[in-house]
């Protein structure tokens, strides 16, 4: 796939998960806003999840030990639903619609289900299920008046083959699932981690009619893992997520003022390095 302009080498996309009206999260996403006025350049893809029940990703609650019922009922504690679906939180939403360099694209609807893999929100639903789902959240980002890309994040990076026929059913162009941040850098390596695996690791790919953007860098690894893979004319595809904390979870990739400046030293070094070879871009911009 010839996927980057031809003076460029090398591209750099930026994407967080899980972006909610939790309430810090306009905390949290002002560290994103501090990184593009010192790199005008930065663009993020917000992957937003239109209406938030989630507290837990693993099995939290008692009901995990009854075999006969746990795959029927909330193994984690839940949100009630409403409680941070978009259009009941108007200043947040403006907040995301008034942001220049970030689009916005899907995560899900709830970011929950039912049995002991709370996250795997599509995990056991048929195609017609998860396009109900789809069309929910769609409907609930125009109420709130949030224009978004066409492009899917599937909580838990877990894609199935009914959830890629209702991606490609309800005009979504690109999703993001395979995540590995161990793999050696080379141009041909493939995923093997998280989500999807054996798409190409370092650039995008068409995966049954979609375009794929993997990951490949988040607050745990190295500035020299992102040079490698720059320095390769690959993708560097950074992700970040909007809690660093989410009930008993703790995420090594949380967007904190940590993560925030470890990313400002990157992004240094990387314009110092490569000046305007590198392609500041976006998922939706990739696809598009």
């Amino acid at each position: 796939m010839n996927w980057l302009p031809e003076s460029k080498h090398g591209a750099v996309c930026f994407s967080i998960d899980d972006v909610h009206p939790a309430p810090v999260a306009i905390e949290a996403l002002s560290h994103v806003r501090w990184l593009q006025e010192r790199h005008p350049q930065l663009r993020v893809t917000l992957f937003t999840t239109p209406d938030w029940q989630t507290l837990d990703p693993y099995p939290t609650r008692a009901i995990a030990r009854v075999a006969w019922l746990r795959d029927w009922l909330y193994t984690v504690r839940v949100h009630r639903r409403g409680t941070f679906r978009l259009d009941h939180h108007p200043f947040f939403s403006d907040f995301l619609a008034e942001w220049n360099n970030a689009e916005i694209a899907m995560h899900g609807l709830h970011h929950v289900t039912r049995g002991m893999k709370p996250v795997l929100e599509f995990a056991n639903a048929s195609a017609a299920k998860c396009r109900s789902m789809i069309a929910e959240a769609d409907a609930i980002f125009r109420a709130a008046k949030l224009k978004i890309v066409r492009g899917f994040a599937p909580p838990g990076w877990h894609v199935t083959p009914a959830l890629l026929q209702a991606l490609r059913d309800s005009d979504i162009r690109f999703f993001a699932s395979a995540r590995d941040l161990e793999t050696p850098v080379s141009n041909d390596a493939v995923a093997a981690g998280s989500g999807l695996r054996g798409v190409p690791l370092f650039a995008p790919s068409e995966v049954e009619g979609l375009i794929h953007m993997p990951t490949n860098f988040q607050a745990t690894s190295t500035t020299d893992r992102a040079m490698s893979i720059l320095s390769a004319g690959g993708l560097l595809s950074i992700k970040a997520h909007l809690l660093a904390e989410s009930g008993g979870y703790r995420a090594l990739d949380g967007m904190t003022i940590d993560y925030r400046d470890q990313l400002d030293r990157l992004f240094t070094t990387i314009e110092r390095e490569f000046g305007d070879r590198i392609f500041w871009t976006s998922m939706g911009e990739l696809a598009g």
